[in-house]
């Protein structure tokens, strides 16, 4: 070994100085940064201060009602994430790259996390640097710096340069002595920025942003409108009664749909666990859902329709069969191109010693090698490639094009060997490559996947669009094609030809094409920011050097699990084990994610929508708020929380085209106008039916004296009767209808179905008919024990105030599946898709820039 590396005492005399790589991969959300994320935001800090005052003025009930709800998704958020959080990041060790050192004088493998300081690292194609150094010995090595500098050009190095994390290896190999590590590196705040792991909002993150904000900026005019009539009839900023306006603002904030995003965490987490068991590992969080929304598969043809297994197949001599035999063993044994082509020739031909001068490595950009060997008393310069880019410096190509032809026609890689006209292989450092003679066509035959032809079909079926960005003969992967028995028409461009088109006809091809060949890494990603532009939502799927660009250009890059470490640190999820089938299975999971996301939109929309609407039309009309802070928070748990939570875990996958926002809207919308109108009109009824005494004859309700006194309502005057019925006929009105919106939202039967849908499972109604129960066993059981009837503050009432809330309810259910089917109110449904538009479209600016 040529260097000696540190000793055992040496690293471990700069382990116990800490002179040792600390930064980890953020491959997931820090413990600390998981509960801060979930409890210090605004709005929580607003609720919790709500609850405070509360709190002082002994408002027991209200300020537990005001902190309540958010707890209960803060505490389930939290402990869902961590428990995700272990087993991804149990999951992602197991996968994690690790790092060929020196020590001892021995090359050996380790965690990064164990590097220290003055370490020597053997750093080969393909690999990425995780640490600053600078170069002792190279060979022909040339870095990929666009993570850092943008610059999409290759960089060759030399002994004494510098080599920055987050950089990565094209070609050639070196070792360099570690100078930088931890958070100190060049690369380390660029990388924590560059990768964190939320860092890309989804489209549904998007939309349920912008409901949210939507719902904010409504609730905040609320709160300046009620700050405003204090500041007017009081000349104070809050009401003499401060507790009445914390319960009044708490009731106005609770039309912004809070558990939303913990829901979204949840519905994430549950998605990124399952995928993991089908073998696919998440490294961005969203990205389960990101892949739902993918139209338009890209992919290498290694790995994905091959296995990637290399073996020699044949070779035809342009010279003397001997000779081109001899000359590719001394290619073989002198390159330090080390890929599988060149495996598959040293394993049929063998090596022998060679006396090497000069060598260019392989890259993806100029898909050919060279080396300059000692032959006897002369030197030959030898040089393997592709034949579109060898054959521009031969005179005569008669002899091999029919051969590379013939070989791609059969589905076979075909590489050409030549000999130069010497000199060197640079030009200062441009490279060049000089007069070349054909010496033989060697074919490379790589195995069709077995399970290749069931995988593409599952796109297929989905209606999603399969291009191969390869590069190789694009005659050769045509012909994979064949073999493997996939269907559908295929039109081929070569990455030369690409070149030569104009930029609208460049476009038209690039979307009309599915097989490209002879591509390059520039030429993959232009292909895919095309797709982009052009309206697809695409996914990239690589395993090499040359696929990191496609796969960071793509909106869901996939690695494969062998695959280089730089195509790994850049994609968005990793397929562990190179299982290619486990894909379709993850574009399922994220299918059901969406849905499920989609359902539960409809419920928290329609719930939010009505607070809003209730709100302003109880205070306008009778000076009071619908509900206060515990039972609004008992309309949330009872109608909402809880069938929400069990529809994230039981949705069923579905293809949901786009943005789910419009369908959401058009359920929500007309269902909350309908919920206020009927809500209204009972509360209306009982209000002003009560406030006359016009029930009298039929049932009184007396909370000062006689039995109700005991349920805490002895302090209630005679005023305050009429409303505390009528809020609490509500009450039971919203919670019923939230109930009973989840048969329709989830429909298992077609009676409940609005748009011709059944759903397959059966659970979410049962939930909702035992949510019913538990409804009952709480007005006609629990509340009728006085400590917790005060508690809640639900009085029990005269059995005809239930029926008639029932019936109400009822009515409600048939006149909301009547305007739903019949597309009755689509101009308010409009008019609010038009606003959240106006504000996703905002949000998506600022994205993009």
């Amino acid at each position: 070994m040529e260097f000696e590396g540190l000793t055992d005492s040496q690293v471990a005399e700069r382990i116990s100085n800490k002179e040792i790589n600390s930064v980890e991969p953020v491959v997931s959300r820090t413990y600390f940064d998981i509960v801060t994320r979930n409890v210090l935001t605004i709005f929580n800090l607003i609720l919790f201060s709500l609850g405070a005052v509360l709190l002082y003025f002994h408002e027991i009930p209200s300020a537990l009602a005001a902190v309540g709800m958010i707890t209960i998704n803060i505490v389930i958020a939290t402990i869902q994430e961590i428990r995700a959080k272990r087993r991804l990041d149990k999951i992602a060790l197991l996968m994690r790259p690790k790092v060929a050192v020196i020590r001892n004088g021995i090359e050996e493998e380790i965690d990064q996390s164990m590097i220290v300081k003055d370490d020597v690292i053997h750093l080969r194609s393909g690999d990425q640097a995780l640490v600053d150094g600078v170069l002792l010995k190279v060979r022909s090595i040339e870095m990929d710096e666009s993570l850092l500098t943008g610059e999409s050009r290759t960089v060759r190095k030399k002994a004494d340069d510098m080599i920055y994390s987050g950089s990565h290896c094209v070609t050639g190999e070196g070792y360099y002595q570690v100078t930088v590590f931890g958070d100190r590196t060049f690369a380390a705040k660029m990388l924590a920025s560059a990768k964190k792991f939320d860092n890309k909002l989804s489209l549904l993150q998007m939309e349920t942003g912008a409901v949210t904000k939507f719902m904010m900026a409504i609730a905040l005019v609320y709160l300046a409108v009620m700050i405003l009539w204090n500041v007017l009839t009081t000349h104070s900023i809050v009401d003499i009664n401060s507790a009445e306006s914390a319960k009044m603002a708490e009731v106005i904030l609770d039309m912004v749909p809070i558990g939303l995003f913990p829901m979204l965490v949840i519905a994430y987490m549950i998605a990124a666990v399952r995928m993991s068991d089908s073998g696919v590992l998440l490294q961005r969080a969203n990205a389960t859902e990101s892949i739902s929304h993918v139209d338009t598969v890209c992919m290498d043809k290694t790995g994905t329709i091959t296995t990637n297994r290399l073996v020699f197949n044949s070779i035809t001599p342009v010279t003397d069969l001997a000779l081109a035999e001899h000359y590719a063993t001394v290619f073989a044994s002198a390159t330090g191109s080390r890929n599988k082509t060149i495996d598959a020739i040293a394993n049929r031909y063998g090596k022998t010693e060679t006396e090497l001068v000069d060598e260019i490595m392989f890259s993806p950009e100029r898909k050919y090698s060279g080396v300059r060997v000692i032959e006897g008393d002369d030197e030959v310069m030898l040089i393997m490639g592709a034949f579109n880019v060898l054959s521009r410096n031969m005179t005569d190509t008669k002899g091999i094009e029919n051969a590379v032809k013939e070989y791609s026609s059969r589905g076979l890689r075909a590489v050409v060997l030549a000999t130069g006209a010497g000199g060197g292989f640079y030009d200062g450092d441009v490279p060049i490559l000089p007069d070349l003679e054909p010496v033989a066509v060697i074919a490379i035959e790589d195995e069709v996947r077995p399970d290749c032809r069931d995988t593409m079909n599952k796109f297929i079926d989905n209606g999603m669009e399969i291009r191969i960005l390869s590069g190789d003969d694009p005659e050769a992967v045509n012909s994979l094609f064949m073999i493997a028995g996939l269907p559908g028409e295929r039109k081929i461009l070569s990455g030369d030809e690409l070149d030569k088109l104009s930029d609208p006809a460049r476009k038209e091809r690039i979307l009309e094409t599915n097989i490209f060949g002879r591509m390059k890494p520039d030429q993959k990603q232009m292909v895919i920011k095309t797709l982009k532009d052009s309206g697809r939502y695409v996914a990239m799927v690589g395993d090499g050097v040359n696929d990191v660009r496609s796969l960071k250009e793509a909106n869901v890059g996939v690695a494969l699990q062998s695959g280089s470490g730089a195509a790994r640190g850049v994609a968005d999820m990793v397929l562990m084990s190179d299982d290619f089938s486990a894909l379709p299975k993850a574009m399922i999971e994220g299918n059901r994610t969406v849905s499920g996301m989609r359902d539960i939109l409809k419920m928290y929309l329609s719930r939010n929508f009505v607070i809003c609407l209730l709100v302003f039309l109880t205070i306008i009309l009778f000076h009071a708020p619908p509900l206060v802070p515990i039972t609004a928070t008992f309309y949330a748990i009872i109608g909402l929380s809880i069938g929400s939570f069990f529809m994230v875990v039981w949705a069923k996958p579905s293809k949901v085209e786009g943005s789910i926002l419009p369908e959401v809207l058009r359920f929500a919308i007309p269902t909350a106008i309908l919920i206020t109108i009927f809500g209204m009109l009972l509360y209306s009824f009982f209000h002003i039916g009560m406030s006359h005494h016009l029930f009298d004859g039929i049932f009184r309700v007396d909370l000062t004296s006689g039995d109700l006194a005991l349920f805490g309502f002895n302090n209630a005057t005679e005023d305050a009767i009429p409303e505390i019925v009528a809020r609490n006929s509500l009450l039971l009105f919203l919670v019923v209808v939230a109930i009973a919106q989840m048969t329709v939202v989830v429909p298992r039967f077609r009676f409940f179905s609005v748009d011709g849908r059944i759903a397959k499972d059966i659970k979410p109604t049962i939930l909702a008919f035992l949510l019913f129960g538990l409804l009952a066993l709480a007005y006609w059981g629990v509340f009728n024990y006085p400590v917790f009837s005060e508690f809640v503050d639900i009085p029990p009432l005269p059995w005809p105030i239930y029926a008639v809330t029932i019936g109400v309810a009822v009515a409600w259910f048939f006149v909301t599946r009547w305007v739903l089917r019949n597309g009755i109110l689509e101009k308010a449904t409009n008019f609010t898709e038009w606003l959240y538009s106006l504000r996703l479209k905002s949000i998506r600016k600022k994205k993009d820039q």
